[in-house]
């Protein structure tokens, strides 16, 4: 583990607490949760589901279907354990290092409001590709800063909470179908919660070859 980053990176474990913060989550959780949902119906039951910064759990458990295998990864202990009690498998993780599952293993992939938290983007996606197997599924959410109405909405959230929001590598939708495109294929694109959440899913090949970022 890179204890070097993983001393600097932020717990969020206090703000997922926060009455008010959940509220918020609930709201904007709804509509990922159904896009998630959504695409599960055309994957096979019995399948191996990972959050990689799972937070709470609290997707996962909504959208995992009885004979899932649901693993919620996080570098939290505290968020793990919730996790563990909304009925998933926790993991403990750095995502800034290779991740500590075997390869061609995962089925389906997700990383909610994740990927802009990590320094390097590209090796974290790298490292999806090489635990999925061939033809699984990824589907990521981050904030689209090709937006106007998030930028303001982070503003008003920084402005409020006297929180920085930690994207230390935000995305547009450009940049996200540029990077999804080196790993994987038949990319889709979409934003949803009026423009505050964009999201892509896409599949690894089925005759993929190891990739290095």
């Amino acid at each position: 583990m890179n204890s070097a980053i993983e001393d600097q990176r932020p717990s969020f474990s206090d703000y997922y607490g926060r009455p008010k913060y959940q509220s918020l989550f609930r709201w904007i959780d709804r509509r990922k949760i159904h896009v998630i949902q959504r695409e599960l119906t055309n994957i096979a039951s019995e399948a191996t589901i990972v959050d990689l910064g799972c937070g709470p759990g609290s997707i996962l458990a909504k959208t995992r279907r009885d004979n899932d295998f649901p693993v919620a990864a996080d570098h939290d202990p505290t968020l793990l354990a919730n996790a563990r009690l909304a009925g998933s498998t926790p993991l403990m993780l750095d995502l800034d290092v290779d991740l500590p599952l075997a390869s061609a293993s995962i089925d389906v992939v997700l990383c909610t409001d994740v990927i802009e938290h990590i320094v390097e983007p590209g090796k974290v996606l790298a490292e999806i590709s090489r635990v999925m197997r061939p033809g699984a599924t990824v589907i990521i959410f981050t904030p689209p800063y090709d937006s106007v109405r998030w930028n303001l909405a982070e503003w008003l959230h920084r402005s409020i909470t006297r929180r920085p929001a930690d994207h230390i590598s935000p995305f547009t939708g450009e940049s996200l179908t540029w990077w999804m495109g080196r790993f994987f294929v038949d990319c889709r694109l979409g934003r949803v919660n009026a423009n505050l959440s964009m999201y892509a899913i896409a599949r690894k090949p089925v005759d993929s070859r190891p990739q290095r970022e």
